[in-house]
């Protein structure tokens, strides 16, 4: 029997045009224990099926038909205590879609938790995160269920008024959650609010507070879109190991096939409103059996392909849907039959294989996908020296007025470029990647002089772009222009798309040509901003439209035809694609490639997607934390990394192919504050490979929790109150009675106790001889509060070279600023 079954489900929602058919007959199963992979292009109805599920869905939204059924046999014997005759329950089974909200109330959290795309926009900023991730234990768990009521919402929302401080039970429970997911010094973290954690943490948070009730379902929607690479690969393992610590089942929601191909048992693919194809996530991968999934697939950026071939068109219109099936209007295989009648579904899989899809073909001749020219390689003309950074460093004040600055302020900077040398080339593309915070986006804002560089230069075909002002500059800027990451933010929407084309024509007093016979300079512009619309692969009829009646990669398209309207030579891609699915980027990342071809552009592409880099980019240069860390050819990148920062970056890159053996780099720990950056090389403080002293023996991963620890000691981030009290408990000395560190030998629990708890919870790794005498003494010092002391015996005996000295980029073609490399 499945834990979840979901029947016939059909959810909708009133409009003024009509009723939006966004989940239309689906039907899904699964069973305990096991990840389901819910898959498909934005507008296909994953995130609705989820919500229905869980009975989340908001007016003007309804579940119109089909069920959703829960198995819990503990649940199912409540409800029928608490309800008279409860219709919503049959034996183990609880309708949920039946169920009345106090039901589901219960459920929710309970017995099915979710984790929510943002966690910035999903938590309170008002609430500590102890308190958040508390609220749901205490309505679960703890009897803290309160009868709905004005009042006691007041309470839900202010519980520091309605009910004192947490109790003691409550505080420990959220302690423990908050350390599985782990979230470092959970003690003193929960006190501390959504904005003092990192983007990492904060998902942490979410999915402590999904997890805090140890529920049988886990609905992952989108978990990890927002994240860098390398917290997405924290992230996913950290998923992993709760779901196998806790026997959990999982619905993963998702557009990224390679992140569904590391995690899923199970995958169904998702169009406008329907599963299209269902099975073994081995069987999807290798035998694609409805040509929706196979396009999806050749849509994603590999090493083999040297051009993408993109789905063509927009997931239909979901009020007025094409009879039959509804991606024939898209499909390159569809015939007369398959816009007509009710498409079945027909079976892929071998002999006790369940492998459906919904298509009439049994197979489909994949050679008839893409053109020819699709499949073509097009050798980039790389010419000489078009632009050069220099030494360039871009610092925000955090001085905010005369007083900001009397109390020191001005001098803690925010080091976002902290000296970056970058050369680009006549029609080449440069990747520059990193994590979030690195400084990608404010180098290219900074380069183009968007932002006032606070050192060095910049140089375009021989001009220092930091000495221009006023009109020479805005004539410049007509070579240089820039693609912005979220065309829905950086586009009026007050304008339309001719406007906003013919904005910057209008700026630069463009085309400099005289209008034609009988044209005047309107028209004129208007037939230059038709064929920017042409160029970009927009109809110029789209010219009236305002950007929110546009699609995400047609609003791109705009975006893009806006920087081509001043027949630029350089332009900056800032994360162009990564708001995209995974179709609509392959169709942007191709016309990249065009007008680069076309026009002789020059691209410095930013992005955080390295799959995408390798395909589009011919060289790359890596950042972190305001410095250029590495910097080599894309193949040589990619083949050689050898940067440790590079290195786990790449591993990070989830890989579309179930059966593919990766060897992952889990970097712990967050991207430093560059406001106070580590001394010698940045990356040293989350760094798997720092160099040990010469002297001193020494395997690296113990070295590495050395390091760890001597981190922790110098920023006094261990919770020695929570220590002792734990060191008590382990002791069996019970609390003691004050938290001075005097007390911690005479009152109950001794110093040593203490130590050797710490030694524990920070090492895994072996220590011996000399090296384990020094860490001994060093926390025997902490244990006594003597922060200063623990840190300067634990620097005189591991102080590494990577701390004493920063190392740079050489002058080779391969460059890594590591001691590594130096070697």
């Amino acid at each position: 029997m499945p834990l979840l079954s979901i029947s016939d489900l059909r959810t909708q929602f009133a409009t003024e045009r009509g009723r939006v058919k966004a989940v239309d007959g689906v039907d899904l199963e699964i069973d305990e224990g096991e990840t389901v992979g819910l898959v498909g292009e934005s507008g296909s109805g994953k995130s609705v099926t989820a919500l229905s599920a869980m009975g989340l869905v908001d007016d003007p939204g309804e579940v119109v038909g089909g069920e959703v059924t829960l198995t819990s046999p503990s649940l199912a014997e409540e409800f029928r205590e608490a309800y008279r005759d409860p219709q919503f329950v049959e034996g183990d089974e609880i309708d949920i879609t039946a169920a009345p909200e106090s039901a589901l109330r219960s459920i929710r959290g309970g017995e099915m938790s979710m984790i929510f795309q943002d966690p910035m926009t999903s938590l309170n900023p008002a609430l500590t995160v102890g308190e958040q991730v508390a609220e749901s234990l205490r309505l679960h768990q703890y009897g803290g269920r309160k009868k709905d009521s004005w009042l006691n919402a007041v309470r839900e929302i202010l519980p520091k008024i309605g009910g004192g401080e947490l109790d003691e039970a409550v505080v420990e429970r959220t302690v423990e959650v908050l350390s599985e997911v782990g979230i470092p010094e959970p003690t003193a973290r929960i006190d501390e609010y959504p904005h003092e954690f990192s983007g990492g943490m904060r998902q942490r948070v979410l999915i402590a507070i999904a997890l805090a009730c140890r529920p049988k379902l886990l609905v992952a929607d989108e978990p990890t879109t927002a994240l860098d690479v390398t917290i997405q690969a924290q992230i996913l393992d950290l998923i992993n190991d709760l779901q196998d610590d806790l026997g959990m089942s999982m619905l993963m929601i998702t557009h990224d096939l390679g992140v569904v191909a590391e995690t899923c048992d199970r995958v169904a693919v998702m169009y406008a409103g329907e599963i299209v194809e269902e099975g073994p996530v081995e069987e999807i991968f290798r035998n694609p059996s409805h040509p929706y999934t196979y396009a999806l697939l050749e849509s994603i950026p590999t090493e083999e392909k040297d051009r993408l071939t993109p789905i063509e068109g927009n997931v239909p219109d979901l009020i007025d849907m094409p009879d039959g099936c509804h991606f024939a209007p898209r499909c390159p295989w569809a015939t007369e039959e398959c816009t007509s009648g009710e498409i079945p579904y027909l079976q892929h899989g071998s002999d006790g294989v369940d492998h459906r899809a919904k298509c009439i073909f049994e197979d489909f001749d994949e050679s008839e996908y893409g053109d020819g020219d699709s499949l073509v390689a097009t050798e980039s003309d790389i010419g000489e020296e078009l632009l050069r950074a220099e030494g360039l460093k871009k610092h925000f004040s955090r001085a905010d007025g005369l007083l900001d600055e009397w109390l020191g302020f001005e001098d803690e900077s925010v080091k976002a470029v902290d000296g970056v040398d970058l050369s680009i080339y006549e029609g080449e593309t440069l990747g520059l990647v990193g994590e979030s915070g690195c400084g990608k986006s404010t180098t290219g804002r900074t380069i183009l002089r968007l932002l006032d560089a606070t050192e060095g230069r910049v140089l375009f075909a021989g001009e220092d772009l930091t000495d221009l002002e006023g009109s020479e500059l805005r004539e410049r800027r007509r070579d240089l222009q820039m693609i912005f990451q979220d065309p829905m933010s950086s586009l009026d929407p007050r304008m339309t798309v001719g406007q906003i084309i013919a904005e910057p024509l209008k700026i630069h007093d463009l085309p400099e040509e005289s209008p034609r016979d009988g044209e005047n300079r309107r028209d004129q512009r208007r037939r230059r901003v038709n064929e920017l619309l042409d160029a970009v692969g927009l109809d110029p009829s789209q010219r009236t439209r305002y950007p929110h009646e546009m699609s995400g990669g047609q609003r791109q398209r705009v975006g893009i035809a806006r920087a081509l309207a001043v027949d630029p030579d350089f332009i900056v891609c800032d994360e162009p694609v990564s708001a995209l699915d995974v179709s609509v980027q392959a169709q942007i990342l191709n016309l990249l490639e065009d007008l680069q071809e076309e026009f002789g552009l020059t691209y410095l592409f930013i992005a955080h997607d390295l799959s995408v880099v390798r395909h589009i980019c011919d060289r790359i240069a890596v950042m972190y934390l305001g410095e250029v860390v590495e910097t080599a050819p894309t193949s040589d990148l990619f083949d050689d990394p050898r940067h440790p920062y590079t290195q786990a970056l790449l591993s990070a890159i989830p890989v579309p192919d179930p059966t593919a053996d990766t060897d992952r780099v889990i970097l712990e720990g967050d991207v430093p504050s560059p406001i106070d950056p580590p001394s010698g090389c940045h990356f040293r403080t989350r760094c798997p490979k720092v160099i040990p002293p010469a002297e001193i023996d020494i395997e690296q991963a113990a070295y590495r929790e050395v390091m760890d620890l001597r981190q922790r000691v110098e920023d006094r981030k261990i919770d020695l109150e929570a220590a002792r009290e734990a060191a008590a408990e382990r002791t069996g000395g019970g609390s003691p009675p004050d938290q001075t560190p005097t007390a911690a030998a005479d009152g109950g629990v001794s110093a040593d106790s203490v130590a050797d708890l710490l030694y524990d919870r920070f090492f895994t790794e072996p220590l011996a001889g000399e090296n384990r005498a020094v860490v001994e003494s060093a926390l025997d010092a902490v244990a006594a509060g003597e922060w200063e002391t623990a840190a300067d015996r634990l620097r005189d005996r591991f102080e590494s070279v990577c701390e004493r000295s920063e190392p740079h980029l050489s002058e080779d073609e391969h460059p890594a600023a590591c001691h590594l490399v130096d070697r």
